[in-house]
């Protein structure tokens, strides 16, 4: 049996079944917020009794930022169980935008202007997040808020359970969602015209492609090599547009979206191609591990993150 902690990350099978997904979108509709996340801690609690992967990547997590930081959270048991139930909050704050129960207001908004610039210019840009605090709330707010068109590429296949409870309770979740299993010319071209409309693409950067020639890169996150995707580096050389860091996530004083230019333009010189990926994916993960300090309970990898590293290698860069 192949070991699990080998696994990609999206070989995890989801877990948590349809209609126990579906009875918790119901009662949040039905009872509130608050009685919705009362019933969090004892769900959450039999997933971190029962799920020794999630447990333990969120432990190795933890360890591996309190080695960095001293002053992060120990990696104890009852910190990787408070990490768990942050990302349960984190998927009952997707419902409550999309419900309309969190609004612009409730939202601090660092670096507002640069975004508030960014939307008057009326280019598209490449808005690069990670699984990190909620993306999905900030897709839902400039869906119903008329903001901008904010389209998210993801691979929703590792969660299709979630993703189709979360569609049948809220009308409008699926606009603006482009699903991709991989980046061929098709959904190249499609993504241009949408850059070129002057919308926007929501890309996270912290997950590897399914496929296992997928193209990566490794670098330094959290004082360990770690893969991380060239596809969205890639991408933005082939769109010709600005990057931007963008990231939405709970803070002690609530909701908070943290926006920062990246790359004013992505180029990749031929014979420095890779050379000038691996470049941008570090820059990627500094920030992210800075965020992670600022943060630490609002990075959501449950699997080891640094596994595969040292087993697998960006494929040689073409003549």
């Amino acid at each position: 049996m192949r070991d699990i902690h080998s696994q990609h990350w999206s070989e995890h099978a989801e877990r948590g079944s349809s209609l126990g997904l579906r009875v918790t979108v119901l009662s949040y509709r039905l009872l509130g917020d608050r009685f919705a996340r009362a019933l969090l801690r004892p769900v959450v609690g039999w997933f971190f009794l029962t799920g020794r992967t999630a447990r333990e990547a969120s432990l190795n997590y933890l360890q591996r930022l309190h080695a960095m930081h001293p002053g992060a959270p120990a990696p104890s048991w009852p910190n990787a169980f408070r990490h768990m139930l942050a990302f349960a909050d984190a998927n009952l704050d997707k419902l409550a935008a999309w419900t309309g129960r969190v609004t612009l207001g409730d939202i601090a908004f660092d670096n507002q202007s640069a975004f508030e610039t960014l939307l008057a210019s009326g280019r598209g840009a490449i808005l690069l997040g990670a699984h990190f605090g909620n993306l999905e709330m900030m897709r839902a707010l400039a869906q119903l808020n008329g903001i901008a068109r904010v389209n998210a590429v993801v691979y929703t296949d590792h969660a299709r359970r979630f993703n189709a409870a979360l569609a049948s309770a809220t009308p409008g979740f699926e606009v603006n969602l482009i699903q991709v299993s991989s980046i061929g010319p098709d959904t190249a071209m499609l993504l241009r015209d949408k850059i070129d409309r002057g919308e926007h693409l929501v890309i996270v950067g912290d997950r590897t492609p399914p496929a296992e020639n997928g193209r990566v890169v490794t670098v330094d996150f959290l004082g360990a090599p770690a893969l991380f995707p060239q596809g969205p580096f890639i991408l933005a050389a082939l769109l010709e547009c600005p990057v931007y860091l963008f990231v939405c996530a709970r803070d002690d004083a609530g909701y908070r979206v943290h926006f920062e230019p990246f790359a004013a333009s992505i180029t990749l010189p031929r014979g420095q191609r890779e050379k000038t990926i691996t470049e941008h994916a570090q820059r990627y993960a500094d920030r992210m591990a800075q965020l992670c300090c600022r943060m630490p309970f609002q990075w959501f990898n449950f699997f080891d993150f640094w596994a595969k590293a040292g087993q697998r290698q960006a494929p040689a860069e073409s003549p």
